[in-house]
């Protein structure tokens, strides 16, 4: 993302960040430069996940007793494998289902290393918000992409089925990069469901699996749909849903917000 604000503008933003105007242990940070110099920009990070109270300070042991020659880099990469060893589990589930327990595994890892990198980044002290911000979201779609083509190739889900629940998951990640740019808003998480409550609800999907195995039911019209079929079919109508009501209701905040000018008398 590319940003130009001119000097006065700079200058502004800086010293209401020095005045406490913007910024807390809240916010984070981007950090743009035009043709005269630094300017920072803020927006609110909202993370109010349901286990969040038990995560946070979970994370904050583990990046304290991290090794000094982990970076946050490496998390990230580690973050990204994990994802790709889930996928490629989950496309191995048509030789035998015990390969459930590889893609628990690959989703533990993602975790660590996607739940982790920034976490040591802050620890550290050490950030770099516009790079952190960019390597984290994109690893994030490669991570979803082979992710939902490994549950596409199992033999629980339907391909289509999961390129409609990788959509939806697509869907909701633009319009939340183009609310933070409207509003200076980036929310992760909705009604206290983030990344990591959809892991946890993968891992219970994987119990599920193992125990009820891929049976299918007939549905007209749709075709023949296993009931992980269906559950995802019910997350990609949320998730549409959802974007669809935030959209209208982001809109009309902003229309309130961004009046237009009022004519000068005579005009």
């Amino acid at each position: 993302m590319s940003v130009c604000v001119s000097h006065s503008e700079g200058k502004h933003l800086e010293s209401r960040v020095t005045q406490g105007a913007i910024g807390d242990r809240d916010k984070a940070r981007f950090f743009m430069t035009d043709k005269t110099g630094p300017a920072s920009r803020s927006y609110n990070r909202i993370h109010d996940s349901a286990v969040g109270r038990w995560e946070k300070p979970l994370l904050q042991a583990m990046a304290a007793r991290t090794p000094a020659w982990i970076m946050p880099d490496h998390l990230t990469a580690l973050g990204v494998a994990g994802a790709a060893f889930t996928g490629a589990c989950y496309a191995a589930t048509v030789f035998s289902p015990l390969f459930l327990i590889g893609a628990s595994l690959g989703l533990f890892i993602n975790w660590v290393g996607d739940s982790l990198d920034g976490n040591l980044a802050r620890y550290r002290g050490i950030e770099r918000p516009r790079y952190g911000f960019f390597v984290d979201h994109t690893s994030d779609i490669f991570s979803q992409m082979v992710v939902s083509f490994g549950l596409g190739l199992s033999i629980y889900m339907r391909f289509d089925v999961a390129c409609l629940v990788l959509i939806a998951y697509l869907m909701v990640s633009v319009y939340t990069y183009i609310r933070m740019q409207a509003t200076r808003v980036m929310q992760i998480s909705y009604a206290g469901f983030g990344p990591t409550e959809l892991r946890i609800l993968m891992l219970g999907m994987h119990v599920v699996a193992y125990t009820v195995g891929p049976k299918q039911y007939q549905v007209p019209v749709i075709g023949p749909l296993s009931i992980f079929d269906m559950g995802a079919l019910l997350l990609f109508v949320i998730g549409v849903v959802s974007v669809f009501v935030g959209a209208i209701s982001t809109a009309e905040q902003i229309a309130n917000e961004d009046q237009p000018p009022v004519p000068a008398p005579g005009e």
